[in-house]
């Protein structure tokens, strides 16, 4: 089973406008959508549209938090959270006619110490080595760098493989873990090792192992329309893996989520690293086909996965 972990959960607002974003000025929606977010909850989405099964864990507040866990119901997500005082997170995204996107994310509620506590026990239910954990996303006001660590310590302390999407700090200490997976973007990636971002594949991948010398396992970094580069200690060679065509951008907000769903149902069902590269690239240059933060069925990964070229690096 695949247990995902949204510390920092939010209602997702996608507001569609007539024109561009004009500052100071009136500016008009033809259309918005309220959904479930928070990007380790936009992983069990994924999951859930290329027919796996996860239980998204994290943390809820307030009457947005009864709203979104009322969502993530009708939607069949299975969902496990610590309820909390205050009130959870609404993230507002507006799209203008040429698809440009502006985001306010606000910051979420403190959780205190016993709340904390009371979300290790939660953990403590699905902490068995057969099943497959993902933390990703943004943390709580104040939440510090020890209990996030504490929480990925305990999941490979049960044997559980732990897949990583953070960056910064988090990322570097995540590392010294040796996560079975993590998923940097160029941006991300460049950052933990100090050099200069690239899209070019064999730049990519010398950069991608130096974070398998730091620790991890397996990497994935993922390139927007570009494609992704895939290097694992386990394997020989590095691949690069694009669409061609290449596909643009459409609706780029939780194509990262989706790649990182990708990856987890692909452990999940034992595929080759090959399968698992091509499975994820699909998944997120399908999801990028798509508005706002709609996941890609099955049908719509497929027919990407037509189109992708591999490449040993």
């Amino acid at each position: 089973m695949i247990i995902t972990i949204t510390l920092n959960p939010a209602l997702d607002r996608t507001i569609r406008i007539e024109q561009s974003l004009i500052p100071m000025r009136l500016n008009r929606a033809i259309g918005s959508m309220v959904e479930p977010g928070g990007k380790g909850i936009n992983v069990s989405r994924a999951i859930k549209a290329l027919g796996g099964i996860s239980v998204a864990l994290g943390f809820c507040a307030g009457s947005n938090g009864r709203f979104l866990k009322d969502s993530l119901t009708s939607a069949d997500i299975h969902h496990d959270f610590v309820d909390v005082p205050g009130e959870t997170r609404v993230n507002i995204q507006v799209i203008g006619a040429d698809g440009e996107h502006t985001e306010i994310n606000e910051p979420g509620s403190k959780i205190n110490d016993a709340d904390y506590l009371r979300f290790l026990d939660r953990m403590d239910n699905y902490l068995y080595p057969e099943n497959s954990f993902v933390i990703t996303g943004s943390l709580p006001p104040e939440f510090s760098m020890q209990n996030y660590i504490k929480i990925c310590k305990k999941i490979k302390k049960a044997g559980c493989s732990l897949i990583i999407d953070a960056s910064g700090e988090h990322l570097l200490e995540a590392l010294k873990l040796e996560p079975d997976f993590v998923k940097p973007n160029i941006f991300e990636l460049a950052e933990a090792i100090g050099e200069q971002a690239s899209t070019d594949p064999e730049v990519v991948v010398k950069q991608a192992k130096k974070l398998l010398d730091m620790g991890a396992k397996a990497v994935c970094v993922s390139m927007s329309h570009e494609g992704a580069v895939f290097v694992s200690k386990a394997e020989k060679e590095a691949l690069y893996v694009n669409s061609n065509p290449k596909i643009e951008d459409c609706g780029a907000v939780g194509t990262g989520d989706a790649m990182v769903g990708a990856i987890a149902n692909s452990m999940e069902n034992g595929l080759s690293f090959v399968e698992l590269a091509k499975y994820t690239v699909a998944t997120g240059r399908a999801c990028a086909r798509l508005a706002g933060t709609e996941m890609a069925t099955l049908k719509r990964v497929f027919e990407v996965y037509e189109t992708l070229e591999v490449y040993t690096v």
